[in-house]
């Protein structure tokens, strides 16, 4: 009688102490034997509230580090996608043919938005190299060399002391580093 009394307090302890999913110790000898594994189910994810679509826009970026110096071509940047919140900020390039042709004043890390304030226009006139100057006026045409006594690019006007009158004249530099003189 006391070994049925046993059996059944047993039998109610593993009831009320195994939680549901418990399984019996002669269970699992029997599925080590037959070399079966139980695999809990997965669990889903939570589901989250889907986020707000924050607005993008596609703007040059450095596709290379770019050094002080450097002149910057297409084949150097490559477009990446930021949020207007990056656009917001200001102050970085929105399109490609702001950068190109443009020097680099600073290091731009690559990846990196461009920003504006680190771009100079390529100087073509150094001041105190000998350059290439030239007047053309109606069928007049006097080519020479000057002394810049100004720094410039493409479009700017600077100061040259001609070479051999040792006169102070003023030009525009022209796309190739030549200086035009005009008459006045």
């Amino acid at each position: 009688m006391q070994a049925g009394i046993a059996a059944g307090i047993s039998t109610m302890l593993c009831a009320v102490a195994a939680p549901a999913t418990a399984q019996s110790i002669s269970s699992l000898a029997q599925q080590a034997a037959a070399g079966r594994e139980e695999v809990d189910a997965p669990r889903a994810a939570p589901v989250r509230p889907p986020a707000e679509a924050v607005p993008m826009a596609r703007i040059p970026v450095a596709a290379v580090t770019l050094y002080p110096g450097d002149v910057i071509s297409a084949g150097m940047l490559a477009q990446r996608e930021v949020s207007d919140a990056v656009l917001d900020r200001g102050g970085i390039a929105l399109q490609s043919s702001a950068v190109v042709g443009k020097s680099a004043r600073r290091v731009i890390a690559a990846g990196q938005p461009v920003p504006l304030n680190a771009l100079v226009d390529v100087t073509l006139v150094t001041k105190g190299v000998a350059t290439r100057i030239q007047l053309r006026e109606g069928g007049l045409s006097i080519s020479g060399y000057g002394m810049p006594l100004d720094s410039g690019a493409a479009g700017a006007t600077i100061r040259l002391k001609n070479m051999e009158s040792g006169q102070i004249i003023v030009g525009e530099v022209a796309g190739d580093g030549t200086v035009w003189v005009k008459t006045r």
